[in-house]
């Protein structure tokens, strides 16, 4: 219903609000600055002042579930004793609970996170913090270790950006989705804590 008031800033926060609900419910290929602006309630030439493109309302969207994300994990991890394994944990949690958004975060280029500065900034604080999870696992200090820290990261994230695409795509075997959920996350431990045993620490 276009022509609802809205005061300073509002539509652009409400669109993002608006496409995140939309392309969890079908996917990114159901967003158009039409629908959009329906969702939203405003004339489709409304967004445009705001955003140029539908690609700056995907990168933004993008952004929204990397924060969100991150979010979930420190959340998770305050307090724990293993919190890189808690915080893929989150991840596949994450991933397979929220399939349409992942799939969007998953597939934005370093392009678009050149050209988009909020998502940038969420995919390099969600990175940052994995390799602070990761000195913690190996008790090395900021500076102390990194290419064991980097290399531990992204084993993680190979392992659980896989195992989540494979069962996404329905390339696993059949399971119910905790069962789903339980064997992804014990897959992504087994190589976190393969990592560790060759660089000769114990578990993450």
């Amino acid at each position: 219903m276009a022509g609802r008031n809205y005061h300073h800033g509002e539509v652009r926060q409400t669109a993002i609000g608006e496409a995140l609900a939309l392309i969890e419910a079908k996917g990114a290929d159901a967003l158009t600055m039409r629908a959009l602006a329906k969702a939203v309630g405003v004339d489709h030439r409304a967004l445009y002042r705001h955003y140029p493109d539908r690609e700056a309302v995907l990168a933004e969207v993008s952004a929204e579930g990397y924060r969100q994300l991150l979010g979930d994990q420190l959340s998770a991890c305050e307090g724990v004793s293993t919190p890189l394994q808690t915080a893929f944990e989150v991840f596949v949690r994450f991933a397979l609970d929220r399939p349409h958004l992942h799939a969007l975060m998953l597939t934005r280029s370093r392009a678009a996170m050149d050209a988009h500065t909020a998502l940038g900034e969420a995919v390099k604080a969600e990175l940052e913090q994995l390799m602070v999870w990761s000195r913690l696992a190996l008790e090395a200090e900021a500076g102390e270790r990194e290419a064991d820290a980097r290399d531990l990261a992204f084993a993680g994230l190979s392992a659980a950006y896989g195992l989540v695409t494979l069962a996404s795509t329905a390339s696993l075997m059949p399971r119910s989705p905790d069962d789903l959920k339980a064997f992804v996350i014990e897959q992504v431990r087994g190589v976190l804590e393969g990592q560790l045993l060759r660089l000769g620490e114990a578990t993450p």
